[in-house]
C-alpha cells in the first residue's frame, strides 16, 4: 500500500505539471475593421466560419476545466498526504464525477471538423483518467493494492495525455471566444 500512496503522490505532481505547463491562453486582440470598413465601404472584410451548435461553449467549458482538475489533484494529494483512505476513495471518485460532468463537452467538440481532433485527444485523456481515478477509488474502497497500483498507472497516462490536449486547447479557445463575439454582434 505505500507502494501505491508514493506512486498516486508522484502523479499528482504529474497533474500539477500538466495543468500549469502550458502559457495561460490570452484573449484574443480587439478586432479593428478591415481597411474597407474603416474607409466606409459597404463590403465587410473577411469573417471567420460561424461554428455550429454550441461548438464554442464546449471548447470554453473544456478551458474552464483546468482549475477543477488542480483542485481534485490537490484534494488527492491532501488525502495522501494524510494517508487517508476514505479521503482517497472520496477525492478519486470526485475526479470521476467532475470528469463524468464534462462529457457532453468532449462529446460536442469531437463532432465539429474544425475541433474534432482536439475531441478525440480530451476523450483519450479522459477515459483513461477516469479509469484510473475510478481504480483507484475502488481498490481503496475494497483493499485491493493491486487495483490501486494499475490506477495510478492509468490515471498517470491520461494525466499525460490531459497535458498534451491542453496544448492544443489554446488556439481553439481563442477561436471561441471569437465565435461568441460573432454571435453577439
Amino acid at each position: 500500500m505505500a507502494t501505491a500512496l508514493v506512486a498516486i503522490a508522484l502523479s499528482l505532481a504529474l497533474a500539477a505539471a500538466a495543468c500549469s505547463s502550458a502559457p495561460p491562453v490570452s484573449p484574443p486582440p480587439a478586432e479593428s475593421p478591415s481597411p474597407a470598413a474603416a474607409a466606409g465601404s459597404a463590403s465587410p472584410g473577411p469573417t471567420a466560419t460561424p461554428w455550429p451548435g454550441n461548438v464554442a461553449d464546449a471548447v470554453i467549458a473544456l478551458g474552464a476545466l483546468d482549475s477543477q482538475v488542480a483542485a481534485a489533484g490537490q484534494a488527492l494529494d491532501a488525502a495522501v498526504t494524510a494517508k487517508d483512505l476514505t479521503a482517497m476513495a472520496g477525492a478519486a471518485g470526485g475526479l470521476v464525477n467532475l470528469l463524468d460532468g464534462y462529457a457532453g463537452s468532449v462529446t460536442t467538440v469531437s463532432g465539429y471538423a474544425g475541433t474534432k481532433n482536439l475531441g478525440e485527444a480530451y476523450a483519450k485523456a479522459f477515459a483513461a483518467m477516469r479509469a484510473g481515478a475510478a481504480a483507484i477509488s475502488d481498490g481503496v474502497k475494497t483493499g485491493a493494492a493491486a487495483s490501486i497500483d494499475a490506477g495510478v498507472k492509468e490515471l498517470s497516462t491520461g494525466i499525460a495525455t490531459y497535458g498534451l490536449a491542453r496544448k492544443a486547447l489554446g488556439p481553439l479557445l481563442e477561436q471561441a471566444i471569437s465565435q461568441q463575439r460573432m454571435l453577439v454582434k
